[in-house]
């Protein structure tokens, strides 16, 4: 409609019926092509955690693993974490939102406005430990070299982010992929859609599904090959008589 106004306005300055030509002072449509999701495999995300810089690594691997938005994992403090009874895990209840227009941390709810608790992954549990023993309550449990909260551009700088993903032969790979990479690893590992749905903080199991219900194909093999093995049986001698 906007190309349409800017056409018929372009003959009517030309032919001197006005003087102005109005849509130029109006914005054109943005194009609304969406970025496929993109993830790593598990060597992949452990090639780039193991490039980073020292505090950097945790974030890459929480990110990858646990699925969280950078957003939450920001807002993540020591005191967050909790025993549950099959382990460590941590309260996702806030999100510290990116913002250009303010240079400190601002805390809100979750995109969902919903608070779940989220399991704490292996490789990371010792680091976890370390936090919650020796980091006086309140700190951050994933904190900057300084010990304040990590912002995007913070972390991109600090990660030196482009180079060391270019560095790995993965360049293009974004931060918010991290979470996608999440998702593949635990379809893969064999957790149903529910359980994806939970980690990750989707609102509902439809979402989960919309992005990665392709990836759930391969759910069923997966869940036959866990199955348990029973020995053949040898054939008695009237059995074969």
């Amino acid at each position: 409609m906007v190309m349409s106004m800017h056409k018929l306005t372009v003959g009517a300055v030309r032919d001197r019926r006005i003087s102005v030509i109005v849509a130029r002072s109006i914005p054109l449509p943005k194009g609304t092509t969406k970025r496929e999701p993109h993830w790593l495999r598990a060597e992949q995300l452990g090639k780039l955690a193991d490039a980073m810089p020292p505090n950097c690594r945790p974030v890459v691997l929480f990110l990858g693993l646990a699925g969280c938005r950078f957003s939450e994992m920001c807002a993540l403090r020591v005191d967050d974490v909790v025993q549950t009874p099959h382990g460590l895990g941590v309260r996702i209840h806030r999100a510290a939102p990116q913002s250009k227009r303010t240079s400190g941390a601002i805390f809100g709810p979750t995109k969902t406005h919903q608070t779940r608790t989220v399991p704490v992954p292996p490789t990371l549990e010792t680091y976890v430990r370390d936090r919650i023993e020796n980091a006086p309550s309140g700190s951050y449990l994933f904190p900057s070299p300084t010990g304040a909260i990590w912002t995007n551009t913070n972390f991109r700088v600090r990660s030196r982010w482009t180079e060391t993903t270019q560095s790995v032969g993965l360049a293009g790979t974004t931060i918010h992929d991290l979470r996608h990479t999440a998702a593949s690893l635990l379809i893969a590992a064999g957790a149903d859609v529910k359980a994806v749905q939970m980690i990750l903080g989707h609102a509902t199991a439809t979402m989960t599904m919309d992005l990665y219900g392709h990836l759930f194909s391969e759910a069923p093999r997966v869940a036959m090959e866990r199955m348990p093995m029973f020995p053949e049986k040898p054939a008695s001698r009237g059995d074969r008589e």
